[in-house]
């Protein structure tokens, strides 16, 4: 059974398409801050934050995210700063 595409979820991919973009740009043609990045996170695990209450998994699974939302900012914000120190885009 196919199901049609809200607009909302519409909405949601073209916005998401376009920050990608917008960061990707960034990252390519200009230096980066590692402050800004931290920034990112801290909005990024807001973002999760709100996702996961307001999502429809169940009491298990939104117990799961909540113990390893954190985690995988880290490890995430990890890797992009070290790309980023590898091809010399970082300002720290």
């Amino acid at each position: 059974m196919r199901t049609a595409v809200s607009p909302k979820d519409i909405c949601a991919a073209y916005l998401e398409g376009y920050f990608y973009a917008k960061i990707t740009e960034q990252l390519i043609t200009s230096k980066i801050h590692s402050s800004d990045l931290d920034k990112l996170k801290k909005t990024a695990v807001e973002c999760m934050k709100g996702y996961i209450e307001h999502s429809q998994f169940s009491n298990e699974e939104r117990e799961e995210l909540k113990n390893n939302y954190e985690h995988w900012a880290d490890v995430t914000l990890k890797g992009i700063k070290q790309r980023l120190r590898d091809s010399d885009k970082l300002h720290e």
